[in-house]
């Protein structure tokens, strides 16, 4: 390979960039299927002795089911939490030095598990979520708790792969796909928040990432969502909602970061997590945030409200039952959770009662 010229070094890595992007995005029905279509893909990317992960639960059984088909470790490996001791635990396992590859069966927690050991020990991962509350089902991103019990968010492997049953998914909790409907309704926000940093010189916006992140958004925003307001989601409804939070994921990996999908809004839910533990999902915490913060970046905060209620997510539309003293207290701290990301918290030029008036009027009842 030719050197590049003396001088041009900086310019070369500006304009070439390297990342990785998933290979396959497959949608089946029913366990038959997933099983068929999982063994598939494992042979296409010459991969022979995978090692299953999974929740303890409902998903151990899917995963106990399809191990005997892709010609495994007979026995999946059990993920209790996202904890770094959890990441380390299977990192140094026996079952993992005979795998070439760890097939992810479960939700969030035990995708971002197999996620954060693959970065770890250099491994490809192949997800199969089994409900859509978060975007990390296809992110170079986990959420991991560390010793120290502080949850924090860090660059993992990217999978190659997802696969996914829709009729499993289907069958998961009507919350749950309300977190994740809240999780990618977030992107706007997010968006948004990333060019005020540009703006400030704060940071550097990706103009295709930005586009990714929002296009994923607008698959859900202009979408019937009523069916999943009666508590039975449309197939339809569960397909964009799967192609927006993976779009999302390579959103982040063209940033090489979360800002696409992760602002102020994210902000907040963190601010509420630490503050008042246990109010809501995730996703339904990051939906209020987008609302609040909708209203300080100037947009239709109005219009998002009525979704999130057209959604069924009455409490994330109305302020999560917290009120106006702790939505108050919550974004006072919300800047203290990411120290460095700028956001439109940082552009706020209002005192304490103007700002009581602004969450007021978020908690007024729509007419």
């Amino acid at each position: 390979m030719t050197a590049a010229p003396e001088g041009r070094t900086s310019a070369v890595s500006v304009w070439r960039r390297q990342i990785e992007l998933p290979r396959y995005l497959r949608k089946v029905r029913g366990s038959t299927q997933l099983a068929s279509e999982l063994s598939s893909v494992c042979g296409q990317l010459g991969f022979s002795r995978p090692l299953l992960l999974s929740g303890p639960t409902v998903t151990m059984e899917l995963a106990r089911e399809l191990a005997p088909v892709l010609g495994g470790a007979a026995e999946p490996v059990r993920v209790g939490d996202n904890t770094q001791a959890e990441v380390d635990t299977i990192a140094g396992g026996d079952a993992i030095g005979e795998a070439d590859v760890l097939v992810a069966v479960g939700g969030g927690r035990t995708i971002d598990v197999a996620k954060a050991v693959c970065e770890a020990v250099d491994l490809p991962v192949i997800s199969v979520p089994t409900q859509l509350t978060a975007d990390g089902i296809a992110s170079p991103v986990s959420v991991i708790r560390s010793g120290s019990g502080q949850i924090e968010s860090r660059r993992a492997r990217l999978p190659i792969g997802v696969v996914v049953d829709l009729e499993f998914v289907g069958r998961s909790s009507p919350e749950r796909v309300r977190a994740g409907l809240g999780d990618l309704l977030a992107n706007r926000s997010a968006v948004l928040d990333w060019r005020l940093a540009e703006a400030a010189g704060a940071d550097t916006a990706d103009d295709f990432a930005a586009l990714l992140a929002e296009s994923a958004s607008e698959l859900v925003y202009g979408t019937d969502v009523s069916s999943l307001a009666a508590g039975e989601p449309s197939g339809a409804l569960l397909e964009r909602l799967l192609d927006g939070l993976v779009l999302s994921g390579l959103a982040m990996e063209i940033a090489g970061s979360s800002r696409p999908c992760s602002g102020s809004e994210h902000l907040v839910s963190h601010a509420i997590d630490r503050l008042y533990p246990g109010t809501a999902q995730h996703g339904e915490q990051v939906a209020f945030g987008s609302v609040l913060c909708a209203r300080l970046q100037g947009e239709d905060w109005r219009q998002l409200r009525q979704f999130l209620l057209d959604a069924g997510m009455e409490r994330s539309a109305t302020g999560l039952g917290l009120g106006q003293e702790r939505i108050l207290a919550a974004l006072g701290a919300a800047p203290t959770t990411r120290p460095g990301r700028y956001t439109v918290l940082d552009e706020l030029d209002l005192d304490d009662a103007a700002l009581g008036r602004l969450v007021g009027e978020l908690l007024t009842p729509a007419s």
